[in-house]
């Protein structure tokens, strides 16, 4: 959507000067670089400072030499290209001016075609912004005037020294400010909203927090729903578990940044598509691991253990085991045990090795369920995990069997003391048996026919089937405990 208000009434302007940060892309290439360095880097932090001591383009111009960036997959601002596109339609001389480093500029522009030249940091310009950058913008046209397509408040002294002013989602104290300059003005938007509630709702998977629900389950299974401080201490410890999952999932994002721009769904999460800026989401991911052990040591020590392990294993499998094969599917069905032991501590009772082992075997089967989908579904695990595409036929045959391992340990469980002395009416539980192995047998068949497009444990809640399976497993469980 664009604003040409009074655009009409001066002469057109035949040369146009792109920014990049925040205006051609909806990122930062220094917080790009920056955090692709620290994270492949022991000494990053240290060269970094250094780096900086001598200027922010040394910094840009040593972080381009080291990092190396994809042009092809950067979250490209689509009304800007059309704009450019028009621009260069009707004529005009196209040029690229930015402060980002001039590699990457570089990139873009032969990524991108039809830029005459390009201005950007490096060791003849310097930190190419605001009042440098309007310099060397007048010193390539030569007298000419320009128009110049910017994002903040940085650019307002290049906006000063053009005679057109192109603003890009820009903040309302930079619109003021270059309303009071008189000149013609056009105000693009991105097709996607920076920064919004929404995006911030959908970035930390916040619907992901279903699958914590099984911190309660100890809570349940030990008939403790009458018991006040065992339920606030249940509920906080999902609350906990809740903020140290987002958090997982927002520094997971931030390490596959440019395999999720390549991927054909991820590249729409709003990280990887620059509505959320990278300082923010450093920022809100250690907020959240702040809070969520804040929240753990209310609950009580034993407790705040499971969930520090619980967030160490998470951080150890985003960096390393999530591209080793098999090691990430048995980590993925580990960890979701691990809730359940963890609940056990918040509520203070012991885990039962009937529980532990049934979901250790029924999330093994759905996270290889979760891999067979994504193979099934997309070809190729081209994002680096690890796999071949012939991997999928194991994912076939080894999924299901888990699933069914996990039925064989209910239908055990069924035989043993604990459900005579937990249930006035034990024998109603054997229900779940065909219930269990209808839903699991399914749930393959659908991902065996390329329908499962979601988290196996969200499509469950999604589909319409599964919602009634769970329903009776519910009324079943019911009947045992009050009959």
């Amino acid at each position: 959507m664009s604003d040409t208000g009074e655009t009409a009434t001066y002469p057109e302007v035949r040369c146009l000067a792109v920014d990049v940060d925040g205006t051609l892309i909806s990122t930062d290439l220094l917080w790009e670089s920056a955090l692709r360095y620290l994270l492949m880097t022991p000494s990053a932090t240290i060269d970094m400072v250094r780096w900086v001591s001598r200027g922010r383009a040394v910094l840009k111009t040593e972080l381009a030499a080291r990092v190396e960036l994809d042009a092809a997959t950067l979250p490209y601002s689509a009304p800007v290209i059309d704009y450019v596109a028009d621009a260069r339609g009707r004529g005009a001389r196209v040029i690229l001016a930015t402060a980002a480093a001039r590699p990457y500029a570089e990139d873009i522009a032969r990524h991108l075609g039809g830029f005459e030249a390009v201005l950007a940091s490096d060791g003849d310009f310097g930190n190419l912004r605001s009042e440098h950058k309007a310099a060397a913008i007048d010193r390539y046209f030569d007298g000419e005037p320009w128009a110049y397509i910017g994002d903040s408040a940085r650019d307002e002294p290049v906006w000063e020294r053009a005679a057109e002013v192109i603003t890009v989602d820009a903040a309302p104290r930079v619109l003021t400010a270059t309303g009071r300059l008189g000149k013609p003005t056009v105000r693009l938007r991105r097709e996607h909203a920076p920064a919004t509630l929404g995006a911030w709702w959908r970035q930390l998977r916040v619907h992901q927090w279903a699958k914590n629900v099984l911190v309660l389950v100890p809570l349940l299974a030990a008939h403790l729903w009458t018991d006040l401080d065992a339920v606030v201490a249940a509920l906080v410890a999902f609350l906990a578990f809740g903020l140290v999952a987002s958090s997982a999932y927002l520094w997971n994002d931030l390490l596959d940044l440019q395999s999720d721009r390549a991927h054909a769904t991820k590249r729409l999460r709003p990280l990887a598509a620059g509505q959320i800026a990278i300082p923010w989401a450093v920022v809100a991911t250690v907020a959240m691991t702040v809070a969520a052990v804040a929240l753990g040591a209310l609950v009580g020590r034993a407790f705040l253990g499971t969930l520090l392990v619980y967030a160490a294993v998470t951080t150890f499998y985003s960096l390393y085991l999530k591209r080793k094969i098999i090691a990430d599917v048995v980590t993925l069905a580990l960890l979701y045990t691990w809730r359940i032991v963890a609940g056990s501590a918040a509520v203070m009772v012991a885990p039962s090795i009937w529980i532990l082992a049934f979901s250790t075997f029924l999330f093994l089967s759905l996270a290889l369920m979760k891999r067979y989908s994504d193979f099934r579904n997309h070809g190729d695990l081209a994002w680096g995990r690890g796999y071949d595409i012939g991997d999928a036929q194991v994912f076939l045959s080894t999924g299901p069997a888990s699933g069914l391992i996990a039925a064989l340990v209910l239908v055990l469980y069924m035989d043993s003391p604990q459900v005579a002395q937990s249930y006035s009416l034990p024998y109603a539980l054997w229900a779940l048996v065909p219930l269990f192995v209808y839903w699991l047998t399914r749930a393959w068949l659908l991902a065996a026919r390329g329908h499962m497009n979601d988290d196996p444990i969200l499509f469950a809640l999604r589909d319409r089937n599964s919602r009634i399976t769970i329903v009776l497993a519910i009324v079943i469980v019911l009947t045992a405990v009050i009959a």
